[in-house]
């Protein structure tokens, strides 16, 4: 094009914010021309405002040095293959092995169950785990938790009467017709490496096959509500009726925009997307922000310790420790 057009002005349009450090992308065609950010898509109407939620667990590093740069980077790759994979539990080990505990999982996953059958409307979610190990504990526990709570329910319906018992009786029925799934990519010698871990992929991976999950989760009608996720589903996947997503992988910059951008389509009588964070990514929310959302394309002012642009004026944070009920301390980002 260039030597059949050599005078000819080049212009692109993008609905992915251009990643910064990458400087090709200006070299080719200069800076930006036009931007249409968060808080113009919110005000409108384009999309819902998005709400932000921490629910960290006790046995969570509550030291942030601890994620260091070089482990954002390898899950910056969306899904680790084996070597990748292999090489995030070598470099990163505390860690990767913090996130991945077993006690710690149950206690998101108790959380999970929890915050989702209480959050006030029956949008769908998206749970994002930090890979396929993870995401298929973490299905294996909701799951177990959810019958739990509806055998709990359940027993607590005969001491209730008129509308309170017609309600609880509306929440179980609605909890034992849900539906969950994995979705994942599928890789080399999966079922034998996974069950190495502890865990069962077969099951879900002839489901994945035969059924056509995509579609189903993207019907508002069809009871698939809740889907388990490491990196599929994250970009460029709109479902207006998704507006939850559980974040229990460490994201940055554009890969977290992407992904927090899930729930905030419009649908029907939704009024917000809620992102309810497990692993601490506000900081780079935060960061993430002042490069995507603002109205400059990243010359966002210093707030609060962090690079902050006009986009923060779409999201709204309430930080909460998890498994805690109280009614959380709101703050503004």
């Amino acid at each position: 094009m260039r030597n059949a057009l050599p005078k000819a002005s080049f212009i692109a349009f993008t609905g992915t914010p251009l990643i910064v450090g990458e400087g090709k992308t200006w070299e080719v065609f200069g800076d930006y021309v036009s931007i249409y950010n968060f808080k113009q898509s919110v005000d409108d109407g384009a999309t819902v405002p998005l709400y932000y939620e921490n629910r960290i667990p006790e046995l969570q590093l509550k030291d942030e040095k601890a994620f260091k740069e070089g482990m954002d980077r390898l899950l910056e790759e969306a899904e680790l293959d084996e070597a990748q994979e292999k090489k995030l539990e070598r470099e990163f080990s505390r860690e990767y092995h913090l996130i991945t505990r077993d006690d710690r999982l149950e206690k998101v996953a108790e959380d999970i169950v929890e915050h989702f059958t209480e959050r006030g409307q029956r949008g769908k979610g998206m749970v994002v785990s930090i890979n396929k190990a993870a995401a298929l504990k973490m299905y294996d526990k909701v799951r177990k938790y959810w019958q739990s709570k509806i055998d709990r329910l359940t027993k607590q319906v005969n001491k209730l009467e008129g509308p309170e018992r017609r309600e609880l009786e509306d929440k179980i029925a609605y909890m034992r017709e849900t539906d969950m799934a994995i979705v994942v990519s599928s890789s080399q010698n999966e079922a034998a490496e996974l069950k190495k871990k502890g865990v069962d992929i077969v099951p879900h991976r002839q489901r994945m096959v035969k059924e056509d999950l995509d579609t189903k989760f993207k019907d508002p009608e069809d009871k698939f509500c809740l889907v388990f996720v490491c990196a599929m589903w994250m970009t460029g996947f709109d479902v207006p009726s998704c507006s939850t997503i559980y974040l229990d992988k460490p994201m940055r910059n554009h890969t977290l925009m992407q992904t927090i951008a899930r729930a905030n389509r419009v649908f029907r009588d939704k009024v917000n997307g809620l992102i309810v964070d497990y692993v601490g990514v506000f900081r780079n929310l935060q960061n993430a922000l002042a490069i995507y959302g603002s109205g400059s394309g990243g010359g966002g002012k210093t707030w609060g310790g962090a690079s902050q642009g006009k986009g923060r004026i779409g999201v709204h944070a309430q930080k909460r420790d998890c498994p805690d009920r109280s009614v959380p301390q709101r703050s503004r980002d």
